[in-house]
């Protein structure tokens, strides 16, 4: 180890470490017991310390919490000194390893990590993990943080522990000691640091019987996990055992005929390991890109401390490639990445316990052990292999690819020409396999960039398979803002509607619960055994993006949306704002011409967007930053296969965002994706946008979208962490061919 900090500090070193202090303390958490009878606030529900290392994923020790029932914990956070503190239910994922805890009563012996997962989708701040094969640190002191009752209250603590060796080299038992400072009960669960490099290293395993100081865990024995679905991963061996089953704490029921939902991330939703890291890399590359928020990023104040996370690449540019590996799917096995790595020229591959396993850990094993006049050329060499490597080609893949070969191609403009050359070569390959992939797909680029392809037959009905339907229509009172008239009727599988119930002059506010009993009766009469009804609900364009799929029928019942698929209609078509007479948005011209006739343009859309393969389009953010949706006539410049995607609706600090959901109907598109959500500056939208491109680009046809977001809020209430990027996703499916009955007045009784 390298000595530390003697005393001499750049200008603007304090403050970089004050800032990595913030940084650590808003991502550190105290974890709770569940259940009713526990405050949250007070000492005696207290069970220990963990921190967040991905998106509504905490990393803590087993100890803390193994000897929950049922792995239930409430974990409280908070993101700044002014923030009050929240408190979100989560489930123990899994622990390293199982069974030890069990053997001998109060104690676990290492690796004694656990992972929590939250029950429901939070926005919080996430720590940096280090992606180095072993603990290494940067000097001869750490950092560490930790939660305390010792004296009588709950309170955070930080301070700094000398490095005193390790115990058990090379083993999944190996934790470092660490001396020179008292540590209370409750630390245990907390962060470990190196404060020169800027990254955890580790988690506070226990504190000294005697004297001061304790142990921490590194946080590689995290590779040992072992995938729950008994597949393996190359690590066998290593002591690592899963807890409980995954993916979800709640079983959402028996399959239903329209949950087609695919689990979007590419990291198998089996394998703990690649999910929460591949999550935890993207979540550190998007918080780089530009926003509203002025708050330091981890790689900001890595980059003022002086710290280089190797000899090839600076801490953004480290994160950068690293959140592109993250778009891609992991290494399928252990021995296949040590091939990779193994396969670089010159390198020589060291033995590693526990072994690399996913595309960061390869990263950091190049960081090590590489010479440095060689450092950049194997890591944009590893890089180029990740490329090369066999996997399924999707869409998103294929987008994937690029944009990492745009990363390969800046990397390498300093190393020597024939090296460059012989990247072209590879790159050469790789557009053979990628020309090759669709074709098979039969998504031709030419096709792609005109907004042209050729047309096949409609593979899957709206709902497959078709039956009956229940609507909603709700209509505004002009002269009553705050009132509704609202109907609730039932359409057979041949279009026929037969009306159930109507109400004039009901609350807005109220509308859940007045609807309730018809819409209840109404699912009775339509509803099979595995096979529950479709709910559209046709609202006024200003009130598109009513809850509807959040509300509950009943106390005890599940979301409607979580109980069948729920999709927007609009009941108002006749009162869309009339935006012809503006000028053409900054959008490009159109790729065909529109229909001068709005109904046939709109079935026009409907009919192509249903025979091709269609195209996820972000319309209000660049990469983060909020752009308005475009007016009318630009919107009608989109190709055909386009399907809008809003991500930043509800944003009310722009007065052009409620009327960018009627511009969009008024433009001719009967399908549209958006979420609800109360948009925040420290929000990061990447992985909503990421998600939402893979289910449609990657899609079995927008016919199955229906079905595919049904799956998707089945998944966010069972607490699959993979699926919360659609907390609050809603989609507007309306079919031009079939009018709405009744429309502009409420429907007549049979």
């Amino acid at each position: 180890m390298t000595q530390g900090y003697d005393g001499g500090a750049p200008d603007g070193f304090d403050a970089a470490r004050l800032a990595l202090r913030e940084l650590v303390l808003a991502a550190t958490v105290r974890i709770h017991h569940a259940g009713a009878g526990y405050a949250h606030d007070e000492p005696g529900s207290f069970l220990g310390s963990g921190f967040f290392v991905a998106p509504n994923w905490v990393l803590t020790c087993a100890h803390v919490v193994h000897a929950e029932e049922g792995g239930e914990v409430v974990v409280v956070y908070r993101t700044s000194p002014y923030d009050d503190p929240c408190a979100v239910p989560g489930q123990v994922a899994a622990t390293l390893p199982e069974h030890a805890g069990r053997l001998v009563p109060g104690s676990w012996p290492a690796p004694d990590l656990a992972l929590v997962r939250l029950r429901e989708p939070v926005g919080h701040a996430c720590v940096y993990v280090s992606e180095r094969p072993n603990p290494h640190f940067g000097g001869n002191r750490v950092y560490y943080a930790g939660w305390t009752g010792a004296r009588g209250r709950l309170e955070i603590l930080d301070g700094y522990l000398s490095v005193q060796g390790t115990i058990s080299a090379w083993s999944p038992e190996e934790q470092v000691r660490l001396g020179q400072n008292d540590l209370p009960p409750g630390v245990s669960g907390g962060p470990v640091i190196d404060p020169v490099r800027g990254e955890v290293v580790g988690v506070l395993k226990s504190r000294a019987d005697q004297g001061a100081g304790g142990t921490s865990i590194g946080v590689e024995q995290l590779r040992t996990l072992h995938r729950s679905d008994g597949r393996g991963d190359g690590t066998e061996g290593n002591g690592g055992h899963t807890r409980g089953t995954f993916p979800g704490p709640a079983d959402p029921g028996p399959a239903r005929h329209a949950d087609t939902a695919p689990h979007i991330d590419h990291a198998d939703h089996t394998d703990l390991y690649q999910a929460v890291f591949h999550a935890h890399d993207r979540y550190h590359r998007d918080r780089q890109q530009p926003s509203e928020s002025a708050a330091p990023t981890w790689a900001d104040i890595q980059g003022e401390l002086g710290a280089r996370p190797g000899r090839a690449l600076s801490p953004h540019e480290r994160g950068e490639l690293l959140g592109r590996l993250a778009d891609l799917p992991p290494p399928v096995s252990t021995r296949a990445l040590l091939g990779i790595l193994g396969s670089l020229p010159g390198f020589r591959l060291p033995s590693l316990v526990p072994a690399p396993r996913g595309w960061r850990d390869g990263l950091g094993v190049l960081y090590e052990h590489a010479r440095q006049d060689e450092a950049r050329r194997l890591v944009v060499g590893y890089a180029m292999r990740i490329l090369l490597a066999d996997r399924d080609r999707t869409r998103s893949v294929l987008a994937a690819e690029r944009a990492l070969w745009e990363w390969v191609w800046h990397a390498s403009t300093g190393l020597d020409s024939g090296y460059r050359t012989e990247l072209a070569q590879q790159r050469e390959e790789l557009l053979g396999r990628e020309r090759d992939g669709r074709e098979r797909a039969g998504h031709e680029r030419a096709d792609d960039e005109a907004g042209r392809a050729p047309e096949r037959p409609a593979q899957h009905p709206p709902l497959a398979p078709p039956g009956p339907s229940v609507l909603l229509v709700v209509l505004c009172r002009g002269w009553e803002p705050d009132r509704c008239d609202w109907s609730v009727s039932v359409a057979d599988a041949d279009g026929g509607t037969t009306l159930l119930h109507e109400t004039q002059r009901t609350a807005l506010a109220d509308l859940d619960a007045r609807a309730a009993a018809a819409l209840t009766e109404a699912f009775r009469q339509c509803d099979e055994p595995g096979r529950p009804a479709p709910l559209y609900v046709a609202l006024p364009h200003r009130l598109l993006d009513m809850p509807v799929d959040d509300w509950r029928l009943r106390p005890d019942g599940v979301p409607v949306g979580v109980e069948r698929p729920v999709l927007v209609r609009c009941s108002d078509r006749d009162q869309l704002p009339d935006e012809a007479a503006q000028g053409p948005g900054a959008w490009p011209a159109a790729a065909w011409e529109p229909y001068d006739d709005e109904d046939g343009e709109r079935r026009d859309r409907w009919r192509r967007l249903h025979t091709r393969q269609a195209r996820a389009e972000v319309l209000d953010c660049d990469d983060g930053v909020r752009r308005p949706v475009p007016d009318t006539p630009a919107l009608r410049g989109l190709a055909p296969h386009d399907v809008p995607v809003l991500c930043r609706l509800g944003d009310q600090r722009y007065a052009s965002d409620p009327a960018s959901l009627g511009r969009i109907l008024n433009a001719g598109f009967g399908v549209a994706v958006w979420r609800r959500r109360r948009w925040q500056p420290e929000s990061v939208c990447g992985e909503f946008h990421r998600g939402a491109k893979t289910v449609v680009d990657d899609g079995v046809g927008v016919a199955l979208l229906p079905g595919v977001v049904h799956g998707l809020r089945r998944q966010v209430h069972a607490g699959l962490t993979e699926a919360y990027w659609a907390h609050g996703i809603a989609l507007l499916y309306d079919d031009p061919h079939s009018p709405l009955p009744g429309t502009g007045d409420l429907l007549e009784a049979p």
